[in-house]
């Protein structure tokens, strides 16, 4: 059979090149998300000023959820500076030191990571210069800054500039040119730095010092079993709880690669699936003749899959190497959008390319059983009869599974009207793959139906053209319906992912707008403001009121249809709740802002109170970024959540819980010359931005989120499109014998283009039409569950783009086939 199988493949290899490039393509896009998944797993970003510890402790900085992913905290879990000594004292240690960072200023407007002087043997930093700062204004600082001891420096911390004398130049004692102006190291004296350290009496992370001869992984051992409550890290993974960066980045990257996965993984299957089922409908008379001959239906289906597994292996092999060049541009372009550091490290090894070649290879041997199925049990005669043209009708089965699908994806689309929040917002999400999917099953009824329509128009035209492109259509709806189907899901899959986050933004845009009553927003460059500079902010000239907000991310279980879901992170902010009816109008519908002044409340966004089922009055559980567990009454609910956060506290009460425990902005009231106002706090090192400023600056922080999925969403389509070309081109080149005998008939070569130009357009317009139903269901919901109507955010030039980007896939791979296609019979 495997000789047979060879054969088969030597002379069908038109054929089989379109099942070549089909799992070529998917073996490149699995490898590509396995290694985004990998990385969320292993990856991160390289240990800097820890890298002499050997061993890094820490807090936990996750939370266990049962039956699911460890949910991780936004903020630093700080440990007791306690701890130190209980580490300290665990056989083994040699040495363990405290360590906290201080985000710092430049004079020249530099970002630096500040830590006590005592810490600096932990990169190993060493004086290579100079001496130790002993006093609150002394500074050791690296080469990098370009100054001597007894120079100096000016740094700034929460907006408020302070000045230092240079007591030492400090360098890492392998090498001084290992340091990197990118990272340059800043030591302060222990009162200097404890002094800006907000959280007193607490350490971020312990670095130790292993005796010698003690291997790094058994003391993390030790200490993890010794010392409560903390979590040891050794190599790479000390970067993680050095830099929350790096661990943030990799839950963050997780979470998106397994997202992205998911759907790449269903479009590449369904999509594989179909190039195979048009090589196997091409091929009928083939299998006819093999049952005629004597061939049982197993050892026909046997033929096929061996030929599928060794085309499939082959292309599956080849494609698994650029998938992990893939991996590597879709890592750059999360860097430039925020979402990853720009010194996170993949995690590179076979695994992915392993799973990848066995799902290429699983798959495509998977779908061509269940595509021959129905033609090699069919009789020799009925085979040979469909061979020459095909018939509309569907089995029973296949019906049901595409109605099942269909309803399945209608009730996935209108889940916001019953299911708020998140959950709502995902499965509409999610019911553009079951549509279109149900599309592709129902695909030859979606051909009858459009010839319907069509069909009087094309045979009542004088043109030969048309009236063949209808016969063809009728003859082959399934061939037809092999290039509506995938047409189609790229242009709902584009306008889904696409229109969703516009819509999403359109609301959150909106209820920034209209929410916000203060004139301005100050906010320090590249720095929070601390509580003495808000204060001298509020002292200006003409100005009538500031209120200081500082954003962070809540940790709270949501329940949907009365069950337990999900643990996830909410956004939250604090804010002085004395006027603040100033500053926020946040659309309070029930309960008052002004009550966060009290102890123990919050207030919560309508989508979240119903979720969580708590309501004014009521508690309302969940865990501050730090990991702090607390317990609040909700005395508000109000309607602006997508604009402002879904929790809201006050001011004070979540600064304890940040890890600088600075404000991010402040929002300022004022009657003043908006020059004047700006001179006054640009002198504080401030920057002021009046309405229009801040719109723009929200709208721009939003579409940088938004070019992370429209990235993902290219390379989606991207492969999507290749895939369509693909299938095109393989439908067309098997049709040389048609388009022979109809020039033999005395079909000119022209009549023959336009024949098919014909019927690549009625492809297209069904196609376009199709993708753009599909797509507005699940636009529908997503647009009902942010803004409680079902009127999505269209924007016309996309949606242009994306329907001519199909039209030209489909017309460009046609003609282009079909010119190729006739080359021969004209020479000939």
């Amino acid at each position: 059979m495997w000789t047979l199988a060879k054969a088969s493949i030597r002379h069908n290899r038109g054929g089989f090149a379109g099942v070549f490039v089909a799992v070529f393509l998917c073996a490149a896009l699995m490898t590509g998300m396995g290694v985004l998944i990998e990385s969320g797993l292993r990856g991160g970003t390289e240990v800097q000023r820890l890298r002499g510890a050997d061993v890094v402790v820490g807090a936990p900085q996750s939370m266990p959820v049962p039956e699911d992913v460890a949910a991780p905290f936004p903020e630093r879990v700080l440990l007791p500076e306690t701890v130190v000594d209980e580490i300290a004292a665990v056989p083994g240690v040699q040495r363990a030191v405290g360590t906290y960072s201080l985000p710092l200023l430049t004079g020249t407007g530099q970002s630096v990571d500040a830590s006590a002087w005592e810490t600096a043997e932990l990169a190993p930093y060493g004086l290579v210069s100079g001496r130790e700062p002993r006093l609150a204004a002394e500074v050791v600082v690296d080469e990098s800054f370009g100054v001597a001891p007894g120079d100096r420096v000016e740094l700034s911390h929460g907006g408020v500039p302070a000045s230092y004398t240079v007591s030492g130049i400090a360098a890492t004692e392998n090498s001084p040119a290992n340091n990197s102006p990118a990272h340059p190291a800043v030591f302060l004296s222990s009162a200097g730095a404890a002094a800006l350290w907000p959280h007193g009496g607490t350490v971020a992370a312990v670095g130790v010092l292993a005796e010698p001869g003690v291997a790094a992984e058994e003391l993390s051992a030790a200490i993890e079993g010794e010392v409560a409550g903390v979590v040891g890290y050794t190599g790479n993974a000390r970067g993680d709880v050095e830099s929350l960066g790096g661990s943030a980045a990799r839950s963050m990257l997780l979470l998106l690669s397994s997202s992205l996965a998911g759907v790449a993984l269903m479009t590449a299957v369904f999509v594989t699936a179909g190039t195979l089922s048009l090589s196997i409908l091409q091929r009928r008379r083939e299998f006819a003749l093999l049952r005629a001959v004597g061939a049982g239906s197993g050892q026909t289906l046997g033929l096929v899959a061996r030929e599928v597994a060794l085309v499939a292996g082959g292309a599956a092999v080849l494609g698994a190497a650029p998938g992990y060049g893939l991996a590597h541009l879709l890592a750059r372009q999360f860097a430039a959008g925020g979402i990853l550091p720009e010194d996170f490290a993949l995690a590179y090894s076979p695994l992915p390319a392993l799973a990848a070649v066995l799902l290429g290879v699983g798959s495509a041997v998977g779908a061509s059983l269940f595509c021959a199925r129905g033609t090699v049990r069919a009789a020799p005669t009925t085979a040979l009869r469909e061979s020459a043209t095909e018939s509309p009708r569907l089995g029973r089965r296949r019906v049901m599974t595409g109605l099942v699908l269909l309803g399945t994806g209608l009730m996935s689309a209108l889940a916001p009207l019953a299911v708020p929040g998140l959950a709502g917002l995902t499965a509409a999400a999610a019911s553009a793959l079951l549509l279109i999917i149900a599309a592709g099953v129902l695909g030859p009824w979606i051909v009858t139906g459009t010839l319907r329509l069509a069909g009087p128009v094309l045979r009542r035209s004088p043109s030969a053209s048309m009236v063949l492109a209808e016969a063809n259509a009728s003859a082959f709806p399934r061939r037809l319906a092999a290039g509506i189907v995938p047409l189609a899901l790229a242009v709902a899959l584009g306008s889904v992912q696409l229109f969703m986050p516009a819509t999403i933004e359109t609301e959150a845009g909106r209820q920034s707008r209209d929410g916000m009553v203060a004139g301005y927003l100050v906010s320090a460059p590249a720095s929070g403001i601390s509580a003495d500079l808000a204060a001298r902010v509020a002292e200006l000239p003409g100005v009538d009121g500031v209120t200081p907000v500082v954003r962070s991310a809540v940790l709270a279980g949501t329940r949907v249809l009365g069950m337990d879901d999900a643990v996830e992170a909410y956004a939250v902010q604090g804010v002085e709740p004395q006027g603040v009816d100033r500053a926020l109008d946040l659309g309070v519908s029930r309960g008052s802002l002004e009550r966060l002044a009290e102890p123990g409340t919050v207030a919560l966004s309508e989508d979240l109170a119903r979720q969580s089922g708590a309501d004014v009055g009521k508690n309302f559980g969940f865990h501050f970024g730090d990991g702090t567990e607390a317990t609040a009454v909700v005395v508000a609910v109000y309607e602006r959540g997508l604009g402002f956060g879904d929790v809201t506290v006050a001011n004070d009460t979540l600064l304890e819980h940040t890890s600088t425990g600075l404000n991010d902005y402040l929002l300022v009231s004022s009657q003043e010359d908006p020059r004047e106002l700006s001179d006054a706090v640009a002198a504080l090192g401030l920057t002021l931005l009046d309405r229009e400023g801040m719109g723009a600056a929200g709208a721009q922080e939003r579409n940088a989120q938004s070019w992370i999925n429209v990235v993902a969403l290219l390379v989606l389509l991207g492969y999507v499109g290749l895939s369509v070309v693909n299938t095109l081109v393989m439908a067309t080149a098997r049709r040389r014998p048609e388009l022979e005998l109809l020039r033999a008939l005395g079909a000119s070569d022209r009549q023959l283009r336009r024949m098919t130009g014909v019927e690549s357009a009625l492809m297209v317009l069904a196609a376009v039409v199709l993708g753009t139903v599909l797509a507005l269901p699940p636009l529908a919901g997503i647009a009902f569950s942010v803004s409680g109507q079902p009127v999505p955010t269209v924007v016309p030039l996309v949606y242009a783009v994306i329907a001519g980007t199909a039209a030209v896939l489909g017309l460009g791979s046609v003609a282009v086939a079909t010119h190729a296609a006739l080359r021969p019979v004209r020479t000939g």
